[in-house]
């Protein structure tokens, strides 16, 4: 990939080109950003962004004004290097149709809103006309864009190699699920907004699972507004697009070997996966040889 040196920041107000996508009677505003030194020939990573409740409506352009010019604040960021959209919920609706101050939710007793729907048609519809890197699809979002994000990861896990919701809230029975997704997930322990017991219950779930992907970043002291410094740090930002869907295929191959090859049982399967192991090990240090 042909990357660009740049000697100031974007301003995402004006890189971002307003769209609609619309299905059956049923529309959503987008803004989308795709680099300018975009090749057909190279495959992009993308990033949905979620906004909060504030930023609801139908101007295309309120979705703007929280967390993204954050992250484009860095010249050097890999988002430049990337496809991002930014989807716009109406105002007489939200990402996940649940209250906010309950934190978490059940799925089961949710139905998905036609608006998170229509974000996962517009995440086709992209493909379509970019040449996007399955492999390195992420989302990310704050407040009511939290929740979605969870939902996002809960309810299409599989599209997604990372991410991070911000002061959201979601649910813990997936966290079996969840828990093979790489996730970095933050939370003020002040928030009057959304309660922190949300972020709290799905991180100890996940845990509880066994999970060893998941990252929780509480802000002591700090109440809801706690984006900027999330997505103003640029280690947050390159944790994200360093994440590929490939790792988990890998770690699921191997797991799935060793699990045949023990089901087998015998000294034959003690050697077998003694050779599966044997053989990661050779092709990680083929590739650090690279």
């Amino acid at each position: 990939m042909v990357k660009s040196t740049r000697t100031h920041a974007y301003d995402v107000n004006v890189v971002f080109e307003k769209r609609t996508y619309t299905e059956d009677g049923a529309s959503l505003p987008y803004r989308i950003y795709i680099p300018k030194n975009y090749d057909c020939g190279e495959k992009y990573p993308m990033l949905v962004f979620l906004h909060g409740a504030g930023e609801r409506g139908t101007d295309n352009e309120k979705q703007m004004i929280h967390g993204l010019q954050d992250m484009f604040n860095d010249p050097a960021s890999p988002i430049y290097d990337s496809i991002v959209i930014a989807p716009q919920c109406p105002e007489n609706s939200q990402w996940v149709l649940t209250p906010w101050a309950n934190g978490n939710y059940s799925i089961a007793d949710t139905p998905e809103s036609r608006q998170l729907e229509l974000v996962c048609r517009i995440m086709d519809d992209v493909k379509d006309y970019c040449n996007v890197d399955e492999d390195r699809v992420y989302v990310t979002g704050l407040s009511m864009g939290g929740f979605g994000t969870w939902d996002l990861l809960s309810r299409h896990g599989a599209r997604f190699a990372a991410g991070m919701p911000v002061c959201g809230g979601g649910d813990t029975s997936y966290a079996r699920l969840l828990k093979r997704i790489p996730i970095r997930t933050f939370h003020g322990s002040e928030d009057d907004a959304v309660p922190v017991k949300g972020t709290r219950m799905m991180y100890a779930s996940i845990k509880n699972e066994g999970g060893e992907n998941i990252d929780y970043t509480e802000f002591d002291g700090c109440g809801h507004g706690i984006w900027g410094m999330v997505y103003s740090d640029r280690e947050n930002i390159d944790w994200l697009y360093s994440q590929s869907r490939e790792e988990r295929r890998k770690k699921a191959e191997k797991a799935a070997m060793i699990q045949k090859a023990a089901a087998v049982g015998g000294a034959g399967s003690v050697l077998a996966i003694l050779l599966i192991l044997l053989g990661v090990k050779k092709a990680k240090k083929k590739d650090k040889d690279k």
